[in-house]
């Protein structure tokens, strides 16, 4: 019989593409992992593996089994809710991957009303790119995830055997230093009035300001780097640059000095979706996260 911890490595090594990568995912040394492959090989009596350049790759016989691993995957997910289920309690732990304004936005609330309705439910949150939640909603690494999309473009990881929905539409804004040249406008700006500007962005704000420069005939000089909230505001309120981002309400007077402007993008709506594994909607503890969610999300 084939050991299963070898096929859920083979699993991890089809997803992440590197055994570095799914060693990792694994908590295993690489030379721990490389001999699970090698006695993985010698139980199935075949290759299921290739060194193809400097790259590991697995041949037709390893895909499926690794998809055999995702389909065991599965059933354990279904053995789990069954089990939780017959408990007759929604009780568990529930991990969660959310970028940073998401965690903001919806985190806190989420968490009371745990506390006040599904006391038994632990919720773990991990604030992560949105990338990296929705690989490790794939992998089983976490159970839920928040990202970023935006009008009829949704993350391409976010399909297959992921459910996702709506949560709420972001409110982004301009942000610009106090004495900028635009803070006067009384409308709408347009974008092709920053081509100039030098920026201030993370992974998220990027990806949509990308988009929206492209689609204004130039690229965004990016200056400066970071997913952090008050680090992105702080070095606008100093000169350093613009930038683009969601703003939260209830923050508003926590900003440093900043002015807010829209930008005339009415064709463009960003959005947020929650994102889990179709194989844990069935967990009573996911469920009940699932549904809070999606509740406070649609209050935004």
């Amino acid at each position: 019989m084939v050991d299963v911890r070898g096929l859920e490595l083979l699993h991890q090594l089809n997803l992440r593409g590197t055994l570095s990568a799914a060693a990792e995912a694994l908590y295993l040394s690489h030379s721990a992992a490389s001999h699970r492959l090698s006695v993985l090989e010698r139980e199935v009596g075949v290759p299921v593996t290739e060194r193809i350049g400097r790259r590991l790759h697995l041949t037709e016989t390893g895909v499926a089994l690794a998809a055999c691993a995702q389909r065991l995957q599965r059933e354990i997910e279904t053995t789990d809710a069954v089990i939780e289920q017959a408990r007759g309690t929604v009780a568990g732990r529930v991990r969660i991957g959310l970028f940073q304004t998401a965690a903001l936005r919806i985190l806190p609330q989420l968490l009371s009303d745990l506390r006040e309705e599904y006391p038994g439910v632990v919720l773990e949150s991990t604030q992560t790119l949105a990338a990296t939640a929705l690989a490790a909603v794939q992998t089983g690494e976490l159970d839920l995830a928040v990202v970023p999309s935006y009008q009829h473009h949704a993350p391409a990881q976010a399909s297959g055997a992921l459910h996702h929905e709506h949560l709420y539409t972001d409110h982004w804004f301009l942000v610009l230093p106090p004495d900028h040249r635009l803070c006067q406008a009384t409308g709408p700006i347009d974008i092709t009035e920053l081509r100039s500007e030098k920026w201030i962005a993370g992974e998220t704000v990027t990806h949509f300001l990308s988009r929206l420069c492209k689609d204004a005939g130039f690229e965004p000089h990016v200056v400066h780097r970071s997913s952090e909230y008050t680090v992105m505001t702080t070095l606008v309120s100093l000169g350093h640059g613009i930038s683009f981002m969601p703003i939260i309400d209830e923050l508003n007077s926590l900003l440093p000095p900043v002015t807010l402007r829209q930008l005339n993008i009415s064709g463009a709506r960003p959005t947020v979706l929650g994102v889990l594994r179709d194989g844990s909607r069935n967990r009573p503890a996911v469920d009940a996260v699932w549904r809070l969610m999606l509740r406070r999300g649609r209050a935004i």
